[in-house]
């Protein structure tokens, strides 16, 4: 039985589309076992769909993307984390002759990311949201099935049921209320610039309107908390 010290909250937001944070779903999932802290999980939908024209923006900084492939898999290593990219990419791109990055596809073409990022809202909504993460971001970008989405989407749906949801009613739901997950998922987008730092980056760990950007951030984020009285849960025998 945990001790009943009063839980902190810390809003997460979360991309299904990130390294960093599939990088840190480990660290995520461990914390309330170890801590009285209630992660509230946001998700939001990726940022190359949020601002399709953010290849325009990485082709000026040419530095981001080649860093980005360096860190993302070294900080992976580092942590013991099994990653490849995600094969299919959550987010469609059409290649293009004047640009190496390609382009985005419009918003109502995000076949994939509908799917995905409804389901992981859904999940969340119902309290199931670190649950669906533990089994579908794992799907997502160990590699270990590729494509990771199966044929109509099977993988993903086992995985779903995995997690303790039923996946046909879970797919039912977004394919019939997608437009108001798709609005849950802009909400909390909106909520991230209400921080004192107006930081969209993911994972985004905010408390108390600090954020805590970044999955190289959670152990300072441990030590703010502690600052406000975070205390470990204990097992009474």
């Amino acid at each position: 039985m945990a001790t009943q010290d009063r839980a902190l909250d810390v809003d997460v937001y979360w991309s299904m589309r990130s390294p960093y944070c599939y990088i840190a779903l480990d660290r995520c999932l461990e914390m309330p076992k170890r801590y009285n802290v209630n992660l509230n999980l946001k998700v939001v939908y990726p940022d190359a769909i949020k601002n399709p024209t953010i290849f325009e923006a990485s082709a000026m900084l040419k530095y981001r993307l080649p860093y980005q492939d360096i860190d993302s898999f070294r900080s992976a290593f580092f942590h013991g984390v099994p990653m490849r990219y995600p094969d299919p990419d959550p987010v469609i791109q059409h290649a293009t002759e004047d640009s190496i990055y390609g382009e985005i596809a419009p918003f109502e073409e995000q076949k994939i990311a509908h799917v995905l990022i409804r389901t992981a809202v859904a999940a969340a909504e119902m309290g199931k949201g670190w649950e669906y993460l533990n089994e579908v971001m794992r799907l997502v970008w160990n590699g270990q099935k590729r494509p990771w989405t199966g044929d109509n989407y099977e993988h993903l749906r086992r995985a779903i049921n995995a997690a303790g949801i039923d996946a046909d009613k879970l797919f039912k739901d977004v394919e019939a209320n997608g437009e108001k997950y798709d609005a849950l998922a802009n909400k909390h987008s909106e909520e991230q610039i209400q921080n004192d730092s107006r930081h969209e980056g993911v994972p985004n760990f905010v408390f108390r309107n600090e954020p805590f950007f970044g999955q190289d951030r959670m152990d300072m984020l441990v030590w703010r908390l502690k600052q406000h009285g975070l205390t470990e849960r204990t097992e009474a025998e």
